[in-house]
């Protein structure tokens, strides 16, 4: 008969043979996850396109079309946002962006409704914002389709980190699977805020939506994206006006570089700006109330700035936001 110490060892030894391969199994899971993980990114980057300045158009890291360039509504009453997105699509732009938080999502629908354009040749960007709508992502979702007319969104954007943006995200991944939403991303999101999301993402945002401008190229966020096939679009392309902290667009106007290209190409300074923005691999959304502005900001595939003063310009990234908004 086995002493009371001899059986315990005895045990012990069993337990251990028997914990050794669920330790192993588990080891496994996690290498298969990691490599799962570093195939995906793999992937993903090799989705990440080129910009198709004849089409006018970038390949997003899901497959679908989106322009690169296009009419931003933020700070615009519903009248000003419904004749603006109006004139933007006579004018040959066809990305608008909207949002929640905007309070004119029901005028750029009226707009697009009645542009005589065919829905699938325009590209609407809404999003969602703040707890509230992330804690009830799913009504807050269907309420900018209702808001909008509109049968799906073409991108649905969290439009600043807070809580419950995880869930959030899981919420707008099911209306991709349904089709109510072509694609996914991010605006104000940095690495940190990115990774949080990846860490219960399935669908890879496709756009992440940064205040990005000469004084503030945000490369270090734009080189992180690549590996995820990622897009970066501006919001205050030109600098922006005064809203959320003093805009920016009288200073970028007067750059002295920006000026002497301008002068060299016969554009004007906010033309130079935006050029620069596409030829960065940005996709832009100036706002403008302004029919003659709205007209001007498109009329930028006629030239094409060198690659010396694209080295120029991207000397003049000082880190500088015009908005408090949106900060890493």
């Amino acid at each position: 008969m086995l002493s009371r110490r001899q059986t315990l060892k005895s045990l012990a030894a069993l337990s251990a043979s028997l914990a050794l391969p669920a330790c192993q199994a588990q080891e496994r899971q996690q290498q298969q996850a990691e490599t799962s993980q570093t195939r995906s990114l793999a992937s993903a980057a090799q989705t990440f396109h080129p910009f198709d300045f004849d089409k006018r158009t970038v390949k997003l890291n899901n497959g679908i079309d989106m322009p690169i360039i296009g009419i931003g509504v933020w700070t615009l009453t519903p009248e000003q946002a419904e004749k603006s997105v109006s004139v933007a699509l006579k004018a040959g732009y066809r990305l608008i962006d909207t949002a929640r938080m905007y309070r004119n999502e029901e005028a750029v629908g009226r707009a697009v409704r009645n542009s005589g354009i065919a829905r699938k040749d325009i590209f609407i960007t809404t999003k969602i914002y703040g707890s509230g709508d992330y804690s009830n992502a799913e009504a807050a979702i269907n309420n900018r389709l209702k808001a909008l007319g509109v049968d799906y969104i073409d991108l649905l954007l969290l439009h600043y980190p807070d809580q419950n943006d995880t869930q959030a995200w899981q919420v707008m991944e099911q209306f991709v699977r349904t089709g109510k939403i072509r694609a996914i991303g991010l605006s104000n999101y940095h690495r940190k805020t990115f990774s949080r999301i990846m860490e219960v993402a399935s669908i890879t945002p496709a756009v992440v939506q940064n205040e990005v401008h000469i004084y503030n190229q945000d490369k270090h966020t734009k080189e992180f994206l690549k590996s995820y096939g990622t897009q970066m679009e501006a919001w205050y392309p030109l600098g922006g006006r005064d809203s959320y902290g003093k805009g920016g667009k009288d200073i970028l106007f007067a750059e002295p570089v920006i000026v002497t290209l301008a002068q060299k190409y016969r554009k004007t300074p906010a033309q130079i700006l935006l050029r620069w923005q596409l030829q960065a691999a940005n996709i832009a959304i100036p706002g403008s109330s302004n029919p003659a502005h709205i007209r001007e900001n498109i009329a930028i595939f006629d030239f094409s700035l060198a690659d010396a003063e694209m080295a120029t310009i991207s000397k003049l990234d000082k880190k500088t936001k015009f908005s408090t908004f949106g900060g890493e």
